[in-house]
């Protein structure tokens, strides 16, 4: 398969998280994003610090198992590229580690013992909020290419939106699910009242206070004595 084609396969992938449905997982989803930016990309690793809402930076995806890498990460969350990239929504491109002892002095010194000489950082922005931040190492003597930085900030975005679309997506069908089952109880209510009204020989409203004084006095709720009155012709004693 050619780069091209890879390429191309990777951002379908990544760019459609509400197919893989239930079986959707946020941390696996950012696991998988960092090893295609090390396959993709001319780095030596790359990681993903993401921030949930309400909560601060942290890392949640490596392409790297090492421990060592691990402690990195920490680190990051807290000072570095990747931290700055997310606090300024912007792009942190190819910084020679060599020049930031004074700038990222935790960070700097942890990357360099690792093996790491440059950094590149880019934010997951969406609608101009950032969601976290992929942080792209390199080592040897030569940064982080340009055009790979550029491309890693593409994935960043296509991953930013698709979690973004995704959330959104969850919250229409519990919002739908909530408005089924309350007009589902609505209509079972209904229903009893006019079949109570029926048997009793009493208006609608009184059938209902009849129901719901029935409910209130064995501590169970109004749709569950409404579907038996429908269902099992209940008649709730006064």
């Amino acid at each position: 398969m050619g780069r091209e084609q890879f390429l191309a396969d990777v951002f379908v992938d990544l760019a459609d998280a509400s197919s893989y449905g239930k079986a959707f997982e946020t941390t696996g989803y950012l696991q998988r994003f960092a090893t295609r930016c090390v396959q993709l990309l001319d780095v030596s690793a790359a990681a993903v610090l993401f921030a949930p809402p309400g909560e601060g930076l942290q890392p949640v995806a490596a392409s790297e198992p090492d421990p060592a890498f691990a402690d990195l990460l920490a680190i990051a969350a807290l000072e570095g590229p990747a931290r700055e990239g997310y606090r300024t929504t912007s792009p942190v491109v190819s910084v020679d580690l060599l020049t930031t002892a004074s700038r990222w002095p935790a960070f700097t010194e942890q990357a360099l013992a690792a093996g790491y000489r440059f950094a590149s950082a880019v934010p997951l922005t969406h609608r101009r909020q950032a969601d976290g931040c992929l942080l792209l190492l390199r080592t040897g003597s030569a940064p982080v290419p340009e055009p790979d930085v550029r491309l890693g900030q593409a994935l960043a975005h296509v991953v930013a939106v698709s979690l973004c679309y995704r959330e959104a997506l969850i919250t229409y069908r519990r919002v739908n699910d909530q408005l089924r089952t309350a007009l589902q109880t609505r209509i079972a209510i209904e229903q009893a009242k006019g079949f109570l009204a029926h048997r009793m020989g009493v208006s609608v409203d009184e059938a209902f206070e009849v129901m719901r004084g029935h409910a209130r006095r064995r501590g169970r709720r109004l749709r569950e004595v409404a579907r038996e009155v429908v269902e099992q012709a209940l008649i709730p004693d006064t």
